[in-house]
């Protein structure tokens, strides 16, 4: 689980960095590598979903996969050159503040502990 965790928050600061440069940069180019990086932050995040519905934490898998449903939504149309953000975007810090929250107990979770009944 720990492994999980410490990907998942290099792939958050990724992604962050994307969506920094997206909403920021004067580039006129489509942004590929940045979108790129957020196509696989959401494929990533939707399989530690996955995983964690096939360990049975319905909770936290099915709040992982709204989560990243929400992100899709939200990062559908990102604004350039420091345009506002449409409240739609906003939504997408939701999003990354539970997969925050989700790596950061990956990582401070023992991955011998056991379950409670």
């Amino acid at each position: 689980m720990r492994w999980r965790g410490v990907v998942s928050i290099l792939l958050l600061a990724l992604a962050w960095a994307a969506l920094d440069d997206i909403t920021t940069d004067n580039a006129t180019g489509a942004f590929v590598p940045e979108y790129s990086i957020l196509v696989v932050c959401g494929m990533w995040f939707t399989g530690v979903a996955v995983w964690l519905l096939f360990r049975r934490r319905l909770v936290l898998g099915t709040a992982s996969l709204i989560g990243v449903a929400v992100a899709v939504i939200a990062f559908w149309s990102l604004p350039h050159h420091y345009l506002p953000p449409s409240p739609e975007n906003y939504l997408g810090l939701v999003s990354l503040a539970w997969f925050l929250a989700l790596a950061i107990w990956l990582v401070a979770r023992r991955s011998g502990a056991p379950r409670p009944a």
